[in-house]
């Protein structure tokens, strides 16, 4: 298999879209980066992962710390108008919704608004100029420097915005009850750990790994898989974005089933 083979394959689906082609490229793309991850130790491409993980990460913990305050009190408030001043359920709800569900998917959400459109939008952007083929003429493989910095930064920034999520979500949440309950914050905190165990928060952050990871895999594949014409850039955003949603919740799905269920 040669290398530029998933940069080929997406540049023929860019003809032929349909959903086998697509899937088959989401994968190349994914395996690729797995298995290419010693080129993020060449400078270069450690510079795009560093400027990936400063837009994606560092940029959007503002809005993901927002909207973890904001869950973890709503989620409090609507709890207790619904049963009432009732401690223990209210951190039972903060570790099933906040740490289970909600951390994940919110930062998965707000990571495909910004940053799933601005690299799909970038990679479309040089695919067209004939960038990519610039690259392969210095003997720079697309996929290493273009792909695979990106995607691990991507990857890596799903995982600890979630994590960041839950911690400000659960913090906001108990300080909340804290008013409303008249229980004091620590108290709570101390139940919040006796609740919670170790596979729930790794499950969570396996789940973000996964929702990075397809999120990447797809915003990649999509900027590439362009033809040599400017129409198609708002194209490429526009089905990264869908597709990264779409696969988003198949996903988080798949782990409420396998939690839940089996």
């Amino acid at each position: 298999m040669r290398i530029a083979s998933p940069l080929a394959g997406a540049r023929f689906a860019g003809v032929y879209r349909d959903l086998p082609a697509q899937l088959a490229g989401y994968w190349a793309f994914l395996v690729y980066a797995l298995t290419h991850l010693r080129v993020l130790s060449i400078g270069p491409v450690r510079a795009v992962f560093h400027r990936q993980l400063y837009f994606t990460g560092i940029q959007g913990a503002y809005l993901v710390g927002l909207l973890g305050l904001m869950s973890g009190a709503l989620a409090v408030t609507q709890t207790t108008a619904l049963v009432g001043a009732n401690s223990d359920l209210t951190v039972r709800v903060l570790e099933w919704t906040v740490v289970g569900e909600l951390g994940p998917l919110l930062a998965a959400i707000i990571i495909v608004a910004r940053s799933a459109v601005a690299i799909a939008t970038e990679l479309a952007l040089m695919e067209t100029r004939a960038e990519t083929d610039n690259l392969a003429n210095l003997r720079i493989r697309p996929m290493d420097y273009l792909v695979v910095p990106r995607m691990a930064a991507l990857t890596l920034s799903m995982i600890a915005l979630t994590l960041y999520f839950q911690v400000v979500a659960v913090a906001g949440g108990l300080a909340v009850s804290a008013l409303f309950q008249n229980a004091p914050f620590l108290i709570q905190l101390g139940r919040f750990f006796e609740v919670i165990t170790v596979a729930d928060v790794f499950l969570a952050l396996l789940k973000s790994f996964c929702f990075g990871a397809a999120v990447s895999a797809i915003s990649c594949y999509h900027g590439l898989a362009v033809s040599r014409s400017l129409t198609v850039v708002p194209i490429a955003a526009m089905r990264a974005v869908i597709q990264s949603l779409l696969f988003v919740f198949v996903i988080d799905a798949l782990f409420a089933y396998v939690r839940f269920v089996l």
